[in-house]
């Protein structure tokens, strides 16, 4: 046999045994389809129930008289806040809002410009008309916000920003 033919064999059975060993950690052979349904949990446990004794009051005790005011349900009422609440609900059962009033106007025009001039500043504005003693009034409101806080926190930017006084008012709608 050549020296150039034995190379070749020998080559071959290297690549060969090369390819036995690393094609199956490169390729995975086995079946995607094969699921596995040995257990590896341990059995649950044989557990018996433990009957628990009800408490019940000593012999010989008192009521507590004044104690038992404390927790009255029946006369407790809940607390009253002045503040109107930050957020909430309204005696509605509405989530409480709030507007704030940055206009009143006769001429609807100008109220339309400071809602446009309102809106170019990237905040909510809308009309609402209401008359007063048989004269219309156009008032341009900004919001609602579900937060006073934040309708506060606005009014302070809206003031400085266009020169006027706004009012925080609760939104009705």
């Amino acid at each position: 046999m050549s020296n150039g033919l034995q190379q070749r064999i020998i080559g071959a059975l290297v690549l060969g045994a090369l390819g036995l060993i690393i094609l199956p950690i490169v390729f995975d052979f086995a079946d995607p389809l094969k699921i596995d349904r040995e257990s590896r949990l341990p059995a649950a446990p044989e557990i018996a129930p433990v009957e628990v004794a009800r408490a019940q009051r000593p012999e010989g005790t008192t009521s507590l008289g004044e104690v038992d005011g404390l927790f009255n349900v029946a006369e407790s009422a809940p607390i009253v806040d002045s503040s109107e609440g930050f957020y909430g609900l309204s005696a509605n059962d509405l989530p409480r809002a709030w507007v704030l009033q940055a206009g009143s106007f006769e001429a609807l025009d100008k109220a339309e410009g400071l809602m446009q001039q309102l809106r170019g500043s990237g905040f909510k504005a809308f009309i609402k008309s209401a008359v007063v003693e048989g004269s219309t009034f156009y008032r341009v409101y900004v919001g609602p916000k579900a937060d006073k806080r934040r309708a506060i926190a606005e009014k302070a930017k809206i003031d400085s920003n266009f020169a006027t006084d706004a009012i925080v008012l609760q939104y009705v709608p």
